[in-house]
């Protein structure tokens, strides 16, 4: 690469950034009482959100990644940021956001691996389309625009169709849409936005309450109805996955381990690891056995990408 020329990028994701401390093993059924203490195996400081869960993970995978996000102006923000520099992000889409702390979660994982979330969203209240239009020339760079969460970033989704459709017009990137936390049904969004989106894999729990639909073959009907025709499928957890593709479709099953530890960031994990093997030719079933094997990964160790490998550990 010539000096001055930016590299190239795999993957540019957009979104949501948090801190998460991840406390270990929790039964909020039996809290402490009022005034008392209770004893925990652990207490971790991690990154979170699909920006760093599924751009750590990838880079973790061997691949190129920049980071379209806010935090805030404090030790928080901070240490996110030192978590993308350490692993090799680029930054230059980080808005660092003076006036609002830094997005944060408090994680209660109970002795299954189930998790519980309290979260303040920060300065993610203002992360808005400029965040990301501002950043078309990052975008440009990359193979794929990776946006999340819908249903986390309100202020943002009625912008959702002009973004998209400004990375379809300018950029040669594909675009991905995940979802999280407490999605709207919106039909008349999704009609805008899917057909402008060529990967989108919700969890079954949101792609039930964005579609009305229950089982996967319905769930995926629905959205190709309202215009979604590249991959489309549902991530079912402990079950693996549904994805079809225009000429092919399949269950996935899912790779199993010994024990869960802590599945926070699996859902992430999937989708960084759909995007490494559909980014080193796989097909999307294909792809989906991947994906199933980093979400896999993710669930052994305590933090969304502690037990992230390098690609080829999949193979």
């Amino acid at each position: 690469m010539s000096p001055g020329i930016p590299s190239p990028l795999d993957v540019v994701v957009a979104g949501v950034a948090v801190a998460d401390v991840i406390g270990r093993p929790i039964d909020l059924r039996k809290p402490p009482a009022k005034g008392g203490l209770q004893l925990l195996e652990s207490v971790t400081l991690t990154t979170g959100g699909n920006v760093s869960n599924t751009g750590i993970d990838l880079a973790k995978l061997g691949f190129r990644v920049a980071a379209i996000t806010r935090v805030g102006n404090d030790t928080l923000g901070e240490f996110i940021q030192s978590q993308y520099h350490r692993h090799g992000l680029d930054t230059g889409g980080v808005v660092t956001d003076g006036r609002r702390q830094t997005a944060a979660t408090f994680v209660a994982v109970d002795r299954e691996g189930e998790r519980t979330f309290l979260h303040t969203r920060g300065c993610l209240a203002g992360f808005g389309r400029r965040d990301i239009l501002r950043s078309m020339a990052v975008i440009r760079r990359a193979k794929v625009f990776a946006f999340g969460y819908l249903g986390l970033l309100r202020e943002i989704e009625p912008d959702l169709p002009e973004i998209f459709e400004a990375v379809k017009k300018r950029t040669r990137a594909k675009v991905l849409l995940d979802t999280g936390g407490n999605p709207r049904r919106n039909p008349a969004l999704l009609k805008k936005i899917l057909p402008c989106v060529d990967y989108f894999i919700p969890s079954l729990d949101e792609a039930a309450i964005l579609t009305g639909k229950v089982k996967p073959e319905e769930i995926v009907g629905q959205l190709r109805r309202w215009g979604a025709n590249g991959v489309v499928g549902v991530k079912l957890g402990a079950d693996g996955c549904y994805i079809t593709a225009p000429d092919d479709a399949a269950y996935v099953p899912p790779e199993r381990v010994r024990r869960v530890v802590d599945a926070t960031g699996a859902g992430d994990a999937f989708v960084a690891g759909f995007l490494a093997a559909t980014l080193r030719g796989f097909p999307p079933v294909k792809a989906a056995r991947h994906a199933n094997a980093v979400a896999a990964s993710c669930v052994t160790a305590v933090g969304a990408s502690t037990a992230i490998r390098p690609f080829t550990h999949y193979l």
